[in-house]
């Protein structure tokens, strides 16, 4: 059997355990804090519970896909309901606007609030959708070491609409070409902080942030975001994953350019194989 370490316990981290778990191997994690999930964690205060960290809940598919992996049935450990209302916004001079799971009702919304054409918010909400699914068949869904990810007919129909995919424009100019209002510039423009960057100088590729909103849907799982955390640790558990909280990483030790053991205050532990849900920079250091 296979030894599987992994440095961090975020949603990352135990869902790796658990893929690795499904195949046969003995996983390990270590954790600094004592408690799992990473950012997504929860705050006790007063006696009340509060979520910590992600607040937005999309694909949830993802989380069940997990489960079943391991031949389990998600809902008997992980349930959740769709948002007809994803979110509320305010501005300062006292506008508020709604906006919706359902494309043509946010639509609707902006034109009756912000003064948008309709058919441009729906044609534009609806390109999202296209350009997501070129996006994240090539993108998301694949390896990018893999030379087949570059040569496969998927990739091949990413080439063709290069053109289409906003790469040599930043989102601001985008979404300013696009819309007349500024609120819906800057609803739109926010997006782009979702992986923390800047869409005064980020590529309009990533206009297709909101696609999973607006097109998918938001969601609430039962019990907090933190459920998230609980229920895949619970099923980790029962695959025999082995967590080893306030146990702080030390060093990733190596052997050449092969990672082979994980140092903690406790000692060095040999694993066949390393895996790190640490951000990359703290990860290299």
């Amino acid at each position: 059997m296979a030894h599987f370490g992994i440095v961090g316990s975020g949603i990352g981290g135990i869902a790796l355990a658990i893929r690795m778990a499904c195949l046969g191997q003995k996983v390990v994690v270590f954790e600094a804090n004592e408690y799992p999930g990473g950012k997504l964690s929860q705050i006790d205060l007063g006696g009340y519970r509060f979520d910590a960290g992600p607040s937005l809940f999309t694909l949830p598919k993802l989380v069940d896909e997990l489960f079943e992996l391991a031949g389990k049935n998600p809902r008997d450990y992980f349930n959740y309901i769709r948002l007809p209302e994803i979110c509320k916004y305010f501005w300062t001079d006292g506008t508020q606007l709604s906006t919706h799971a359902d494309a043509q009702e946010t639509a609707s919304e902006m034109a009756k609030v912000l003064g948008e054409e309709e058919a441009n918010v729906a044609e534009f909400l609806k390109g999202l959708q296209d350009k997501y699914e070129i996006i994240s068949e090539l993108f998301l869904e694949n390896s990018l070491q893999d030379l087949n990810t570059w040569t496969s007919k998927k990739a091949m129909r990413g080439y063709l609409n290069i053109p289409n995919l906003g790469l040599f424009s930043t989102m601001h100019t985008y979404h300013a070409r696009r819309f007349k209002h500024p609120k819906t510039v800057q609803l739109f423009d926010r997006y782009a902080t979702y992986n923390g960057s800047n869409p005064y100088q980020t590529p309009a590729t990533l206009s297709v942030i909101p696609n999973l909103e607006y097109n998918i849907g938001a969601f609430m799982p039962v019990g907090g975001m933190i459920s998230i955390t609980n229920s895949l640790c619970r099923l980790a558990k029962e695959l025999g994953v082995e967590f080893r909280m306030n146990e702080k990483v030390e060093e990733i030790v190596t052997e050449g350019q092969r990672a082979v053991g994980i140092k903690t205050a406790k000692g060095i532990f040999a694993f066949d194989h390393i895996a790190s849900n640490m951000d990359i920079r703290p990860s290299y250091k």
